[in-house]
């Protein structure tokens, strides 16, 4: 299945940087110097399919996927390309999926962090230490990551819903109106639902964040 983020989302100079995201062979493959990017790659394409289903539904997922292998050559297509590379409409931005600073990256970022600060050896999980370094779990970048992803995933949640009628039918709104001119998924969704043939912005599912204590 095609991917909108790859390993280079991970290879520039920010907040989303793994240095081990780069091979770098040696001739003495000995000396290979260790890198992720086998389980990177594998963990983008089961973060990234995970996040698209939950928000958009199988079925709607699956065109998706179909635009995507397409290059959205078709003009069917054309509502998937900006849920993509994003687009300005009405005096919002939607960033796109595949935007520098995607949340798919930084739902990535954070659970990769969470898996690999922890390694299975033989006598059961433990932490790697570095000899003549001082080993910091890695809560606030998992915390800060986690709220990035949430902020453009969903843009928050409220305590107490707005509860609207769109043709006839009850929608109970737990995000409210984002008021933001950067707009998250959810409110992106919301605003272009008739856009996506059998999508249901009432079975979009919500996700909780982590803080730095690590819950």
């Amino acid at each position: 299945m095609p991917n909108i983020i790859d390993l280079t989302y991970f290879q520039n100079s920010n907040v989303l940087n793994i240095p081990l995201s780069v091979s770098a062979p040696v001739a003495n493959a000995s000396m290979q110097t260790p890198n992720e990017t086998t389980y990177l790659t594998d963990l983008i394409t089961r973060v990234e399919k995970s996040i698209l289903v939950n928000a958009l539904g199988l079925s709607t997922y699956n065109t998706l996927q179909l635009a995507i292998e397409d290059e959205f050559t078709n003009p069917i297509y054309a509502p998937y390309e900006k849920l993509v590379q994003g687009e300005e409409y009405d005096g919002n931005i939607w960033n796109g999926l595949d935007y520098e600073f995607s949340l798919i990256a930084f739902k990535v970022y954070e659970v990769f962090l969470t898996e690999t600060n922890t390694r299975l050896a033989g006598v059961g999980t433990v932490q790697g230490s570095s000899e003549k370094s001082i080993n910091v779990a890695p809560l606030y970048k998992i915390a800060n990551a986690s709220q990035a992803f949430l902020s453009g995933y969903q843009g928050g949640y409220m305590q107490y819903p707005n509860i609207y009628d769109i043709d006839g039918i009850e929608f109970i709104d737990y995000f409210g109106c984002n008021e933001e001119i950067e707009v998250s998924l959810h409110q992106y969704l919301f605003d272009k639902q008739a856009d996506f043939e059998n999508f249901d912005i009432a079975k979009f599912r919500t996700y909780e964040g982590q803080n730095s204590f690590g819950i």
